[in-house]
């Protein structure tokens, strides 16, 4: 117990590092959450970090610990309605923006949290990144991918909310794509809370070179697709790292290809005791025009970022796919929701009312239900 104490003491925020945290919906409000607390966990001054809850539901925001909630227009929630929540952050933006303002930490990368297949996180974190990056501030992406066995409702807005975000891209920062295939959900907030947190994490302290401020803000700003992963001191060896880059339970989507623009190692070792074999590694992750090498982390973690990846097309095609194959279904639920049939009956009562129903029937189009029971008692 006193030894894994005296580890955690050695893992101390960077307190240059400035991070702001925007969790929008239930699942961004989680993983936000989750990583607060890995946060609040560290030794360091915290001032340059900043966590906030957005969300329509109160439930869902009551239910989670996090520094600074805001609740949209006093509504009840999303349900999985996009458009419900665009309408709540148009009627709340005036309002909720400058709180929101206040909270963001200055000169801070932010990092929007959603899933991309909810109701308020996947609606409303396009038009919130568009109006943060329209007011000069960095801003990355954190967004979860639905899983095969979700609804089509849900893979339907996922779709939607990728394309979206893509039209965005290069504007933006890190994009950090999880995949709720690889494993359970909360295990992917946990794990990608821990990963975000070492980044976090990252002071090297060498002659032999270190990642600096500007390093890591270069890693977490390059826009596109961009993966984490960590080892612990004694096992950070390149065959170590491809392999847990290369499991089927890795918390990231898949990648399409092996493009990378930047690559970035914090080693906790020297560059003399280092096992990562770099030309080994870029044979399998990549050759990045840019990459930044740092040895002796103070956190005692070998942390590799990799920034700047081809977007995961192949992952949210065969989503759109299935959701195009079962489109038959999608129009058959909202007929039954929508679809009036006409009546299949005769009026066998037709002569004795002839004089009433001439008059409903010269009614104009359009009356509402009380114009309607005005004129059946004129009628009379």
């Amino acid at each position: 117990m006193n030894e894994n104490k005296n580890v955690m003491k050695k893992r101390t925020i960077n307190e240059r590092l400035k991070i702001t945290v925007i969790g929008c919906g239930a699942c961004g409000n989680g993983i936000t959450a989750e990583i607060q607390e890995n946060v609040l966990a560290l030794e360091g001054d915290k001032s340059n970090v900043s966590f906030i809850g957005v969300n329509t539901s109160i439930e869902d925001l009551d239910s989670v610990r996090l520094d600074h909630k805001l609740h949209l227009n006093n509504s009840k929630g999303a349900a999985c309605n996009r458009e419900s929540a665009v309408r709540d952050l148009a009627e709340s933006i005036e309002t909720i923006l400058p709180e929101l303002q206040e909270y963001i930490i200055e000169d801070s990368i932010i990092f929007i949290v959603t899933s991309l297949g909810g109701g308020t996180g996947s609606s409303i974190t396009p038009f919130l990144a568009s109006i943060l990056l329209e007011s000069g501030y960095r801003v990355g992406i954190i967004a979860v991918l639905p899983s095969d066995d979700e609804s089509l409702k849900i893979k339907d807005n996922a779709r939607k909310t990728f394309n979206e975000i893509e039209e965005l891209k290069p504007q933006l920062g890190s994009i950090f794509f999880l995949d709720n295939n690889a494993a359970d959900k909360s295990k992917i907030n946990r794990t990608f809370a821990s990963l975000f947190t070492s980044v976090m994490c990252i002071n090297n302290s060498s002659q032999d070179g270190n990642m600096d401020l500007a390093e890591i803000e270069a890693c977490l700003t390059t826009p596109s697709f961009s993966i984490i992963t960590k080892t612990g001191r004694g096992n950070g060896n390149t065959a170590n790292i491809i392999e847990i880059l290369n499991r089927s339970s890795n918390i990231f989507a898949k990648r399409d290809d092996k493009v990378v623009s930047v690559i970035g190692v914090s080693e906790a070792v020297s560059a003399k005791d280092s096992n990562i074999d770099m030309v080994e590694l870029r044979k399998e992750l990549g050759i990045a025009p840019t990459e930044f090498h740092g040895y002796l982390s103070a956190s005692e973690e070998n942390v590799i970022i990799l920034s700047g990846l081809t977007m995961p097309y192949a992952r949210v095609d065969a989503m759109s796919e299935s959701v195009e194959n079962k489109a038959d279904i999608i129009q058959n639920a909202v007929k039954a929701t929508t679809q009036v049939r006409a009546a299949n009956m005769s009026d066998v009562f037709q002569k004795s009312i002839m004089g009433v129903s001439a008059q409903l029937k010269a009614k104009p189009k359009g009356l509402s239900a009380l114009e309607e029971l005005k004129a059946r008692r004129i009628s009379k």
